[in-house]
């Protein structure tokens, strides 16, 4: 509970502090910069003080930032300088990114961009197309983001730039959960890093690498790399990274499952924050000390901290009054800022901290606030749908025999009336069941293929198939998490319903048999229950036009999704299992292969694998090599991507 907070925060602090250009020196070198300011002149010397001013500022004071990136702004286009007009807007779209406005980011990082072009600065092209990756990757455009990346690559090779770009493309692997890819590209930072010397950047960058190892659970090297950081920073006297690495080692010591020093980390990391004012990161600390205070009321975490000893107060009302004030304390900040994302993880230590002393009334308005924040509200509802149905079919049948037993028993009295009455309900009583068997038939043929269901239907047991040659895809939304995080419950069913049911008519276009949903994952299969030659032609037309049809795809409420897709073609089993509630399903390597076709693709991509290709080659679809990759359980292959 709450440990993953801060990874949310170190992976956007690294982003900033990585990839935008400005100097993070510290107040001291702000204070210089100002007692030059009122004796200046208003020439190209003052737009540079005031540009310098402006990127200075974004770590400290974005809205001071932001003030002197205007006057910038108005200099230079007095004195009609073109570089110093860019710059300008540089250091403004560097203190938009910090408040998160990353839409007015992205406007300012564009002028400046054009800018540059007509000047043909290349390393003013290159750091503008760096920075609007890093607008991309935090609106989840991860193909946009590594798209500019590339483009920096190439037009500026210099070992700073391919540090920066580097480490860029590493933050991007984290947001797709690549982790050892992201590992590989950071690791290439880093020895550039070192190679340069810049104390700074290097720690940020070991920083990075910890996170890879966090994510990959080798905590020791994680320790290892903030430790490196941490020192790094103390030398260069970086008061904000020193707070997040702080915060970052105590993150790893709650993995560790060592409260106590989780709990000291945390306690250095809140005061510094305090001291430099940055709310983001006092929220995160006091989140995470609520938790802290939550779990030493539990008396497995008491048994065990008095077995090895403490100097934590392990008094449990003295823990549950510090968890709810830490956790409110944290709840007033982030309703604040407008981090919805946090909120469900203060949200669960209130929850708990107030059911476990009787407060029922406001636990359940806390378990209220974070069911509707978490992404598993889908299967809560659905779940709680299909019972509240059952039960109002049993409740239905409960009255109905009532009524044929009040019948029964009056019938001697009303002989006439009795039968009516009584044929008149076995008449309803028919109709009804007629209608909920043609129901559960409907529901039935929803959720498998007619063939199989024919066969359930006459009862036969242990329903299950040995396909040879059959196409399966993945289709998956990329940020969906994400994006369902801040969104409101009947808009993510909304554009899931939506997404699902145009694959639904694809798969009936190319005659696919539609397997299941797994959150927002779509699997389907080309060549069963009936056998066809043409299941990876089927298949990949399928692919196609589902990518086409989502190109550009928004949500309702203007949110652009990604997708990605995966296919493999091969031997396949499938069957039914479950005795009440049925499900049809696929096991082989060919499944496994799908989706790991999908879970390392690209996004708007369909990658495919070679035995797939060997289906298609006397086709008219194209393809092109991708390249190898490294795949779990398989090690590395050659993967295709469909065109």
């Amino acid at each position: 509970m709450n440990k993953t907070i801060m990874f949310i925060l170190i992976i956007i602090s690294l982003l900033l502090a990585n990839t935008l250009e400005s100097s993070n020196r510290g107040l001291k070198k702000i204070d210089s910069l100002m007692k030059e300011l009122p004796n200046a002149n208003e020439d190209t010397n003052k737009v540079n003080l005031l540009c310098t001013l402006s990127t200075y500022y974004y770590a400290f004071e974005p809205d001071s930032g932001i003030k002197y990136g205007y006057q910038s702004v108005e200099l230079s286009k007095k004195l009609d300088w073109k570089k110093g007009l860019a710059k300008s807007y540089n250091g403004l779209g560097i203190n938009y990114s910090m408040k998160s406005n990353n839409l007015k980011a992205s406007e300012l990082f564009n002028k400046a961009l054009e800018i540059y072009k007509s000047l043909d600065d290349k390393d003013g092209i290159s750091q503008q197309l760096g920075n609007l990756g890093i607008v991309s990757m935090n609106l989840s455009n991860f193909t946009d983001a590594l798209d500019y990346y590339q483009q920096s690559l190439k037009i500026d090779d210099s070992d700073s730039n391919k540090a920066r770009q580097y480490g860029n493309i590493g933050v991007v692997y984290n947001h797709l959960k690549d982790y050892n890819k992201a590992l590989k590209y950071n690791v290439r930072s880093l020895k550039i890093r070192e190679k340069l010397g810049d104390k700074e950047r290097i720690s940020r960058q070991l920083s990075n690498i910890a996170l890879n190892y966090t994510f990959l659970k080798d905590y020791d090297k994680a320790l290892e790399n903030y430790e490196k950081a941490l020192k790094l920073d103390i030398e260069n006297g970086n008061r904000r990274s020193i707070a997040i690495r702080l915060g970052n080692i105590g993150v790893l010591h709650w993995e560790k499952q060592d409260y106590e020093k989780a709990y000291e980390y945390y306690n250095k990391a809140l005061e510094i924050n305090k001291e430099i004012g940055n709310k983001s990161s006092i929220a995160v600390n006091l989140t995470n000390l609520g938790a802290i205070h939550y779990f030493l009321t539990q008396d497995t975490v008491r048994s065990k901290l008095k077995n090895v000893g403490t100097s934590l107060n392990l008094d449990k009302s003295y823990n549950i009054n510090k968890a709810i004030q830490y956790s409110n304390e944290s709840e007033s900040i982030v309703k604040e800022i407008g981090n919805k994302r946090q909120l469900i993880e203060i949200y669960e230590t209130l929850k708990e901290a107030y059911k476990s002393i009787g407060r029922f009334e406001n636990a359940y308005h806390y378990q209220t606030e974070w069911a509707m924040l978490k992404d598993s509200i889908f299967s809560v509802e659905k779940t709680t749908e299909i019972a509240n149905l059952e039960a109002k079919k049993e409740n239905e049948i409960k009255e109905k025999e009532l009524k044929l037993k009040d019948l029964e028993l009056d019938r001697k009295a009303k002989e006439q009336m009795a039968l009516f009455i009584g044929m008149g309900a076995i008449l309803i009583l028919l109709v009804v069941i007629f209608l909920q068997r043609r129901k559960s038939e409907k529901l039935l043929l929803n959720i498998m293929p007619e063939k199989i269901a024919k066969r359930l239907k006459k009862n036969e047991k242990n329903i299950a198939d040995r396909f040879e040659e059959v196409s399966i895809i993945f289709v998956d939304i990329v940020g969906f998490t994400s994006y369902s995080r801040g969104t409101e419950p009947e808009e993510i069913v909304s554009a899931l319903n939506d997404i699902f049911t145009r694959f639904d008519m694809l798969s009936i276009k190319h005659g696919l048999e539609k397997i299941k949903t797994i959150g927002d994952c779509y699997m389907a299969v080309a060549g069963l229950p009936e056998p066809n030659k043409k299941h990876a032609e089927a298949t990949a037309r399928f692919a196609l036009e589902a990518k086409d049809l989502m190109h550009n795809y928004v949500t309702p409420d203007g949110h652009k999704l990604l997708f990605r897709i995966g296919i493999d073609t091969g031997p396949v089993v499938a069957g039914v299992i479950g005795q009440s509630k049925f499900s049809y399903d696929l096991w082989g390597d060919a499944v496994n292969m799908a989706s790991r076709m999908e879970s390392t693709g690209l996004p708007n991509e369909i990658q495919v694998t070679e035995n797939f290709i060997n289906e298609i080659k006397d086709t008219k679809l194209e393809y092109r090599l991708r390249g190898e990759i490294e795949v779990k359980g398989k090690g590395t292959l050659s993967t295709y991507l469909l065109k």
